[in-house]
């Protein structure tokens, strides 16, 4: 296995991590995993069927990990308006 392919091997090891992460609502892990992750992904990969492999499933997690995020945002903006709600009502009173 190449330099390359082990830095795509450990960043896939991140991503599920990351993925675990957001599963638990730990954002501030899935930032911490993210940073490190970034430098693996950025440097230069030998192109073959292995990398291709994993780039490929990175960017499922990833898709993925995206509509984790967004509805986890959307919930809390949700709670947020709701409290406001109720905040706005209780000074109406």
């Amino acid at each position: 296995m190449s330099g390359s392919s082990m830095a795509l091997q450990q960043a896939m090891i991140l991503t599920h991590a990351m993925q675990a992460a957001a599963q638990a609502a730990d954002w501030d892990r899935l930032t911490r995993l993210e940073a490190e992750r970034e430098p693996l992904l950025l440097q230069p990969h030998t192109v073959n069927a292995e990398s291709q492999a994993l780039v490929d499933a990175i960017l499922a997690c990833d898709r993925a990990l995206s509509v984790q995020v967004r509805e986890a945002r959307d919930a809390v903006a949700a709670q947020w308006r709701g409290v406001q709600a109720i905040a706005a009502y209780g000074s109406a009173l």
